[in-house]
């Protein structure tokens, strides 16, 4: 059993209204957790790179203007939040930064990333629905920070995120039955540098009407990082989008045999002269063998041996399902800090908080 354990569930949070508007209510409502989230990254910050947080968000401002040329809605729901949560914009913005932020701050191999995720489409699975999925593995202190937050608006599709407090999005799916998982890479281009940032590009996905308009957007856009996005839609689309931070660095991957599965590393390595991560922790490599092996053994998958392949401590202590090691010093604790399977067509995400051999599963549903 985890020392540290999760909460039984993340608070669920609801916001509706223009962007401005459904920015202060998301801020008002996660207050508490937001200004978690602010002294978890000031700890991380100081820990790693001996920074004040001033400095943190003297980095995140230079992304306003890109954020404001690339959707001048979501910079707005920024300037939104920070008002409802009684923080500055550029504190929202350092949490919506933090993974460029940390690539340009030091030695990419100190920086904490990890990830499952994987895809299965109707031939192998028992509904003939799509499903798709990850463990979400990060920072401990983010099991006290995030929130699952559902956003009804008439600009856009509503849409639900498993999210870290503060943040435009993470897992989730949209009305439109678009839905997106996502792994960090690290690549050996410049990473971090001033261009649409990752947690930006995820949001975009649930802004979008189809899996092909949520592609088409993150190929088009000139990013910050290297980041793997598997987007899935409700008409079968399923594709899973290798990127790094160059013009043209994206290669697209489909399903082989029904599944698609993906960890921190690249499997197109012609993307990337050094996979960094790699080099980092090369347990990444033990995890997509744990989840491809999971996936393909059985013939037909439910929701059941889906959540059972989410619980697969092979390789321990950086397995699928990854506790933290309390011997650490806390900014550099890692875990998973949820499990998160979604049914687009049911227009269904289904949540564990924190590691999924433990947790008891929720689900949360919009409206069709």
């Amino acid at each position: 059993m985890s020392m540290n354990p999760a909460p039984s569930t993340f608070p669920r949070l609801q916001a509706s209204g223009p962007p401005l508007e459904r920015g202060r209510s998301y801020g008002r409502l996660a207050q508490r957790q937001i200004h978690g989230s602010i002294q978890g990254y000031a700890a991380v910050f100081r820990h790693y790179q001996g920074w004040d947080w001033n400095q943190v968000q003297s980095r995140a401002t230079v992304f306003m203007p890109i954020i404001e040329e690339f959707s001048p809605a979501t910079a707005q729901e920024i300037v939104g939040i920070a008002d409802g949560a009684g923080v500055e914009v550029a504190d929202i913005l350092a949490l919506n930064t933090r993974s460029e932020i940390m690539f340009t701050s030091g030695d990419p191999a100190n920086i904490p990333t990890e990830c499952t995720s994987f895809c299965l489409t109707p031939e192998v699975t028992a509904s003939k629905r799509l499903i798709a999925g990850q463990n979400w593995d990060w920072l401990l202190h983010a099991r006290q920070t995030s929130v699952v937050l559902e956003v009804r608006r008439e600009d856009g599709p509503d849409f639900i995120t498993l999210v870290e407090a503060g943040l435009l999005a993470k897992v989730g799916l949209n009305q439109s039955g678009v839905g997106i998982c996502t792994n960090t890479l690290i690549s050996s281009h410049a990473e971090g540098r001033p261009a649409v940032p990752y947690h930006v590009l995820l949001r975009s996905v649930l802004d979008s009407d189809s899996g092909d308009d949520a592609a088409k957007r993150i190929i088009e856009a000139s990013r910050a990082n290297s980041a793997n996005y598997l987007i899935v839609d409700d008409s079968g689309f399923c594709q899973d989008l290798e990127t790094t931070p160059v013009a043209g660095g994206v290669e697209r991957l489909g399903p082989s045999a029904g599944v698609i599965t993906h960890a921190n590393h690249f499997l197109k390595a012609e993307l990337t002269a050094r996979d960094v991560y790699v080099e980092r922790k090369r347990h990444t490599l033990d995890r997509l063998r744990s989840i491809d092996r999971s996936l393909r053994t059985a013939g037909s998958h439910s929701l059941d041996t889906v959540k059972s392949a989410l619980t697969d401590h092979s390789f321990e202590p950086n397995s699928v399902c990854q506790h933290p090691n309390m011997d650490l010093p806390e900014p550099e604790r890692t875990c998973t800090v949820a499990g998160a399977i979604l049914d687009v067509t049911e227009r269904t995400m289904h949540v564990a908080a924190g590691n999924p051999c433990e947790a008891d599963w929720r689900s949360y549903g919009l409206a069709r």
